[in-house]
């Protein structure tokens, strides 16, 4: 045993965190003087003045000295403890915390051991670091709470990647930190691109298969992707391998696969996501005029062939869903689609060519750049077939808007014959109705309501395009972009034609009555309105309710004032509960009905209107009044599963499925009793 107890000194750095319009960014400052690691980049840090100060305490004294920020101690977070040892051989503690609240402009306080002072981006850390500084920061990217950094001697002062000495020590619970994978799919990652520094979760909200978006250490993002099976897993990576790398730029790259884990590491595009996207209506045409020609380069990718034999519609899945989806099917659903079942078997077999398997607009990416390039992503449902696979989905998009399919059938360079409209018709319906038995068993019920919206949209349609293709005069309007025009089609008619609503006369008391009296007879409702946000990377804002602690998070909204419109109600509330004036156009996602109960005398109607997307600067310059918010909070649509009640996030997800596909939602169920 020694004769004295070892000591080291307590070290406390400042990451100093705001949302920069590419990424999380940390406040660093470059080292001047005759001080240690002089021209180096570090964090604001320091040591305790003595045992009278807890390192939160000499952590806030610090940033004050440094950067003239003040910081409440309350706002003070964790991040990552690091052991550091020099090359020189002395040994240090240091406690990292996150800040992301304060008050005061960094600047330059002490001029004489500090020359700079900057904002980087997280993932992208720049040159010139110290290494010590360097470790804690890769550490807490990597979701970690405890590393080692023990540099050797002749190890420089300067990070160096190719003499990295950190490592990272895992939790007790779980072998993961903070979303990322296990530790195989970690270091397969990193075999295939080096050290990754920050790993963040973008998987969707319904998907099987999980993605992170990762950045490396030195720069770089790559995606990485675990499959949900092994079939998905094999038809990704034959995508990659084949009808992709003719896409070029329009497509990931794959840079390495794992069969065992399921697991592939895929390039970044540039764009975001169609979905939620907020265009003019030249732009929406513009757009799918594109869409059109990048379906046609992927299923023109390879020549089209025969269909196999024994290819065509499987009747015995068909019937599995009939079934399960039948309790909750509207009333004739389930006739309409056994009539499409009937009509399929004298259709003609189409021509098989390469497919998406899942082309819709959450995974067709637009680029900001000027050449507002598309994009496509997620292959796993990728596999040979009739090309109006890629269009089930997709339809639900140009739903009610001739324009917008006419603009696809532009860029796709061809109209569909009649025998695809057909099928197209026939395969929409099974897909929704698959859709309400996957929703239904789970516990999606907004997916469930979408394939019930698909099939009255359908339905619709037929009897509809049926009715005015009797008149001869107008059938050209509907013949291209629609579905009229096809013999198959044209059979429905009785089936469709079922489908009746029933005559609404106004009463004989309100003939009688004078208008006001009439109207004190009738049910009474209350109006609002609101407005769904997202930020740049569509994911949803939420603000948080100091009155409210059944319903804590809500949309930015409230109720309509005396001579309000709707729209005028949710500018005025977003105005006064935010400081943001939407200035439109006003785009409805939602119609809301909740019968009158939890303690409201009235019914409630309500507008849920689409705000469009904030950047990191309008969302920090969020100010609230704090009688009726406490905070202002994004996250993916994921992450307010646990934070809401289930039918406020059922809703909350069919709001943003508005968005996707531009079909506007309705509800008859948002009412005040539990769900």
């Amino acid at each position: 045993m020694s004769a004295g107890r070892h000591t080291e000194p307590l070290d406390v750095h400042l990451i100093l965190r705001r949302d920069g319009n590419d990424g999380p960014e940390v406040l660093l400052s470059r080292r001047a003087g005759s001080v240690y690691a002089s021209g180096l980049w570090h964090l604001v840090s320091g040591h305790l003045d003595g045992p009278h100060e807890d390192v939160v305490a000499a952590l806030v004294r610090e940033a004050w000295e440094e950067t003239g920020v003040v910081i409440d101690p309350a706002d003070v977070r964790a991040a990552v403890t690091v052991h550091h040892r020099a090359p020189a051989g002395s040994a240090r503690t240091g406690f990292f915390f996150e800040v992301t609240r304060w008050r005061g402009e960094p600047r330059i306080a002490e001029p004489d051991v500090c020359d700079a002072m900057e904002w980087v981006r997280l993932g992208a850390l720049p040159e010139g670091m110290v290494a010590y500084c360097r470790a804690g920061l890769d550490a807490y990217a990597a979701g970690a709470r405890l590393a080692v950094h023990f540099q050797l001697p002749g190890d420089a002062i300067a990070y160096d990647a190719g003499a990295d000495r950190l490592r990272l020590v895992p939790e007790m619970d779980s072998p993961a930190t903070a979303g990322r994978p296990d530790a195989a799919i970690v270091e397969f990652a990193q075999s295939a691109v080096g050290q990754l520094a920050e790993w963040e979760d973008v998987s969707w909200v319904r998907e099987g298969s999980r993605v992170w978006r990762v950045r490396g250490a030195g720069g770089g993002t790559w995606y990485v992707k675990i499959h949900q099976s092994e079939k998905f897993h094999a038809r990704e990576v034959r995508a990659y391998r084949t009808w992709a790398l003719p896409l070029g730029a329009a497509a990931p790259r794959l840079v390495a696969c794992d069969e065992q884990l399921r697991t592939v590491v895929l390039t970044a595009v540039r764009g975001r996501a169609l979905h939620g996207a907020v265009l003019s209506r030249r732009q929406e045409c513009d757009v799918f005029r594109r869409i059109g020609a990048l379906a046609r380069r992927i299923h023109q990718a390879a020549p089209a062939r025969a269909a196999p034999v024994g290819s065509g519609l499987a009747v015995q899945k068909a019937e599995r869903h009939l079934a399960a989806a039948r309790p909750h099917l509207a009333p004739g659903d389930e006739e309409f689609v056994r009539e499409l079942l009937r009509q399929a078997e004298t259709l003609p077999a189409l021509e098989w060519v390469e497919t998406h398997g899942d082309f819709q607009l959450r995974n067709i990416l637009r680029s900001d750049d000027a050449d507002d390039s598309l994009a496509v992503i997620d292959l796993e449902r990728s596999e040979p077939g009739p090309a109006i696979r890629d269009l089930v989905r997709l339809s639900d998009a140009w739903a009610g808007r001739p324009d917008l399919c006419q603009a696809f059938l532009t860029g796709y360079g061809r109209h569909l014959t009649d025998a695809e409209k057909a099928h197209l018709v026939i395969d929409t319906a099974l897909d929704a109705v698959s859709g309400v038995a996957f929703g239904v068993a789970h516990g999606d019920p907004e997916l469930a309501e979408r394939g019930r919206r698909t099939l009255a949209r359908l339905r619709t349609e037929q009897v509809t395009l049926l009715e005015l293709h009797a008149r001869e005069e107008a059938a050209p309007l509907y013949r291209e972009p629609g579905f009229a025009g096809s013999p198959a089609l044209m059979r429905m008619t009785d089936t469709a034609a079922q489908t009746t609503v029933p005559s609404r006369r106004p009463s004989s008391e309100a003939s009688k009555s004078s208008p006001t009296h009439y109207a004190e007879t009738v049910p009474k409702a209350t109006m609002w309105a609101c407005l769904y946000f997202t930020d740049e990377d569509d994911q949803p804002l939420q603000v948080h309710s100091v009155y409210s602690p059944a319903y804590p998070w809500q949309l930015v909204g409230g109720t309509t004032d005396p001579g309000e419109a709707p729209w005028q109600t949710a500018v005025r509330e977003c105005r006064e509960e935010t400081g943001i004036t939407p200035a439109g156009p006003s785009r409805l996602l939602a119609t809301v009905y909740s019968p009158l109960g939890g303690g409201w005398p009235y019914s409630t109607i309500g507008c849920v209107f689409d705000g469009g997307r904030l950047t990191a600067a309008q969302i920090r310059g969020i100010t609230l009044d704090p009688e009726e918010h406490d905070e202002v909070r994004v996250l993916p649509l994921t992450g307010w599963k646990g934070l809401m009640p289930p039918g406020d996030f059922a809703r909350l997800c069919a709001v943003e499925e508005a968005r996707r596909t531009g079909v506007a939602a309705y509800f008859d169920t948002w009412g005040w009793g539990p769900e």
